[in-house]
């Protein structure tokens, strides 16, 4: 099974589809699970599954995720399209890290610390998109990101918190 992106068009991921080949995988991975051939497995297999694709479900996690799929019938197996469901938020999940990951890099590396974003960074960025900012837009701007160092600049783990809390990328 193939981690992430595929070959994905931009307007398909903004859906949220498969493509032919992720949808394939998720058949494929199912079937491999589904050992008894009933066309079901069990909710316990989705964190093989999801392990398959690079992720290490948390205990808590992965219980929240399976009770809201499986509230209806609390049977403790998926059907396949529940399992695809499942597969293929991890899939987009999996893309909004990565995007997230190149992004960074592009707002620090305007400016000293190529860790951190600065206010001069942000200015920078603002510039060139033609926002006319004050300081003070931007310094609450890094007041509201930097929020586990308390140094005033934002960290790549700051940023990401930022970014998965405003959901910029779905």
């Amino acid at each position: 099974m193939k981690k992430g992106k595929g070959h994905q068009t931009t307007s398909s991921r903004l859906q949220d589809e498969l493509t032919p080949e992720q949808a394939a995988d998720l058949q494929e991975a199912f079937n491999l699970l589904d050992s008894e051939g009933v066309s079901t497995i069990d909710a316990k297999d989705l964190k093989v599954a999801l392990r398959a694709l690079g992720y290490e479900p948390q205990k808590d996690k992965l219980k929240k995720i399976i009770s809201e799929i499986d509230k209806e019938s609390m049977s403790g197996t998926l059907l396949f399209d529940e399992f695809k469901k499942i597969m293929r938020e991890k899939y987009f999940d999996y893309e909004n890290e990565e995007e997230i990951a190149i992004t960074f890099p592009l707002f620090a590396s305007l400016g000293g610390n190529p860790d951190t974003i600065s206010v001069d960074n942000l200015r920078a960025i603002a510039e060139e998109l033609g926002e006319q900012l004050t300081d003070e837009e931007l310094q609450e701007m890094i007041r509201e990101a930097d929020v586990l160092d308390y140094d005033g600049e934002i960290s790549v783990e700051e940023f990401f918190r930022v970014m998965k809390r405003e959901n910029a990328y779905q």
